[in-house]
């Protein structure tokens, strides 16, 4: 009885386990069929929730046809939708629709208006390129629209704006109007607008500096617009520097007009480099001299366009169809741009590039004149000090060299003189030039003494100067004279200077490791020698150009040209001395002549480098 107890539980469950197969064997198909049909973009609203159906060899077009009717829904078959249906159906209208798709093979799409039937030949991709609008617009409009469907998953490529849509036909052809719509939708118009743009460290307008009695221009942002805009601005900036007119008002004009007239309405402008863009100068403000140099690349011009200048004061009607019109307002240091609205994002990026803030040096510049006799026993006299020891060398002739945070402060004692508290006045032996080296705790400390103390040498100037990085720095000084020159009918004053003119272009070198600045020094020494040609002075010039690349704090040293002094001095007895014949004896007369050697430090120094951030520059000159 217990064996047939037993048998009787394990057919029971056997019959309960066929019969939850059979349950899932029949409500898994109908999962997938409300899976599928929920997955349109769409969803489908069924009149009836049973559709029932009888067919006896009916072509499948008419079959889903009447589906269509019966439910109240357009359709739209295609012709490749083929076959014949036999038998009775009743379910519900989304398991209809999936049983005939997976029957017979054909792919559907739901609009929200007509229910589109195709072949499975003749499904479709298309690939969408966006220009002016971008995939996450696109994906938004899609989702809102609801047109997008799981089913047929779309591609998308942010970078370069690629759509790739899949599936039936009206589904492809949907996504790709609305994409082409939206990018159209999203392109330049036409329309004009005005926009400021306020600097903060270059200048807008032009400036004049006069530097051995010429005008030479230093560029501002309007102007280096206009070069970069400029067809064939290189021949412009090598005929010279031409001063802009009163309302500095730029015009862009076609590339068939530059051609005659970017050489007659005056400026400068720089030559298209090898790559077809023009080069850009250095910032802010080079002297023309140097502004011709290339510089690192800059966002691409609004537009694609080149162009010229207006004629000063004007502003053509319609200037705007044949490129923007740049104005600077000297005022409010800004710069005024007339153009469509969707080139102003890129007039920002090529103005934000030239407005940087630059980098700020320091020159300091000293000339020395020593005599021959006294160069040849030139030296060093050098201090090593640190927190256990204080040495010091010379020559024996000169006073120590101090250092209020020494061992020693007033110099070493007197070894002679055991008692004696009280500081050498010379040096030790070992020679009379010093540098200073070093830092807060450890440091070589010399000076340079130049023999001042033995009238064998002497500081004749020694100017500093704050300067901008690429900015050139001038230091003049000289004597001038002017010369009458007698005309037909008026006369002319000519001038005639000699002196020494030192011209000094830093560069921060910005891919160094450690800090370097190349020079570029420009040195004129001119002297009025005591030969004459008629009634006026021979004027003798020395020329020195030279360019180096340094640590920053270190010296460069330019050295090798002489420099003849002569001293006339006579005293005489008043009245005596000027008696004929016996005057002379009343008389005493000195002469005096010393050659000496120039010498020039020049020392560069990096206060701040060049960056975005905002900090307080200013520049100096000395003459």
């Amino acid at each position: 009885m217990m064996c047939g107890q037993a048998y009787s539980a394990v057919s029971h469950l056997r019959k309960r386990r066929n019969a939850l197969c059979r349950n899932i064997f029949w409500v898994l198909p109908l999962i997938l069929c409300v899976a599928a049909a929920s997955a349109g973009a769409q969803p489908l609203v069924w009149k009836s929730q049973r559709f029932q159906y009888v067919a006896d060899h009916k072509d499948l077009k008419d079959v889903l046809r009447d589906f269509g009717a019966s439910e109240n829904i357009m359709t739209s078959i295609s012709s490749h939708v083929e076959g014949s249906v036999s038998g009775r159906f009743e379910s519900s209208p989304e398991q209809f629709l999936d049983k005939m798709s997976n029957t017979f093979g054909f792919i559907w799409y739901y609009d929200g208006a007509v229910l589109s039937i195709a072949g499975a030949n003749e499904a479709r991709n298309a690939t969408i390129s966006l220009k002016h609008s971008n995939v996450a617009e696109l994906r938004r409009v899609l989702t809102s629209l609801g047109i997008a469907d799981r089913r047929f998953p779309i591609r998308y490529d942010g970078e370069t704006g690629l759509v790739i849509a899949s599936g039936p036909p009206r589904y492809v052809e949907l996504v790709s109007d609305v994409a082409h719509l939206i990018d159209q939708t999203s392109a330049p118009s036409d329309k004009i607008v005005v926009q400021r743009f306020p600097l903060s460290y270059a200048w807008a307008t032009d400036r004049t500096v006069t530097i051995d009695g010429q005008g030479v221009t230093v560029r501002g942002v309007a102007s280096l617009l206009r070069g970069l805009y400029a067809a064939n601005g290189g021949d412009q900036a090598a005929a010279g520097d031409v001063i802009p007119g009163p309302r500095d008002t730029y015009r862009m004009k076609s590339l068939r007009n530059t051609g005659n007239n970017a050489a007659n309405n005056g400026g400068n402008a720089f030559a298209p480099g090898a790559n077809g863009r023009p080069p850009v100068p250095t910032l802010p403000g080079l002297y023309s001299d140097n502004s011709r140099q290339s510089g690192a690349d800059l966002p691409p011009l609004p537009g694609g366009a080149v162009g010229g200048r207006a004629d000063a004061g004007t502003v053509e009607h319609g200037a705007a169809s044949a490129g923007p019109v740049i104005e600077a307002d000297p005022r409010s240091n800004a710069i005024f741009v007339r153009d469509r609205a969707e080139n102003m994002p890129a007039f920002q990026a090529l103005i934000e590039s030239l407005d940087q803030r630059p980098g700020v040096l320091e020159i300091d510049a000293t000339i020395i004149e020593i005599t021959d006799n006294a160069l040849k026993e030139l030296g060093v006299d050098w201090r090593l000090h640190s927190g256990h020891m204080d040495v010091q060398t010379g020559n024996g002739a000169l006073a120590q060299t101090g250092n209020p945070d020494s061992l020693n402060p007033q110099g070493f004692g007197n070894p002679a003189n055991q008692t004696s508290t009280g500081p050498i006045l010379s040096t030790p032996a070992g020679g009379v030039l010093t540098a200073v080296i070093g830092g807060a705790g450890r440091y070589l400390l010399g000076r340079v003494t130049a023999l001042q103390q033995s009238d064998q040498a002497r500081v004749t100037a020694s100017p500093k100067v704050e300067t901008l990085d690429n900015v050139e720095a001038i230091m003049d000084n000289k004597q001038t004279f002017y010369v009458p020159v007698s005309g037909y009918q008026s006369a002319d004053l000519y001038s005639v200077s000699a002196g020494v003119s030192l011209r000094v272009l830093p560069m921060i070198v910005p891919t160094s490791s450690t800090e370097q600045i190349h020079l570029n020094v420009h040195i004129e020494d001119g002297q009025l020698s005591t030969q004459q040609v008629g009634t006026l002075p021979i004027v003798s010039n020395s020329t020195i150009d030279t360019q180096a690349l340094i640590n920053n704090g270190e010296s460069l040293l330019i050295a090798g040209y002489s420099v003849d002094q002569d001293d006339h001095a006579e005293t005489a007895v008043p009245g005596l001395s000027k008696i004929p014949l016996i005057g002379g004896l009343f008389r005493f007369k000195h002469h005096q002549g010393q050659r000496f050697q120039r010498l020039f430090l020049l020392t560069p120094r990096i206060i701040a480098v060049s960056g975005p951030s905002a900090a307080n520059v200013s520049i100096s000159s000395v003459r």
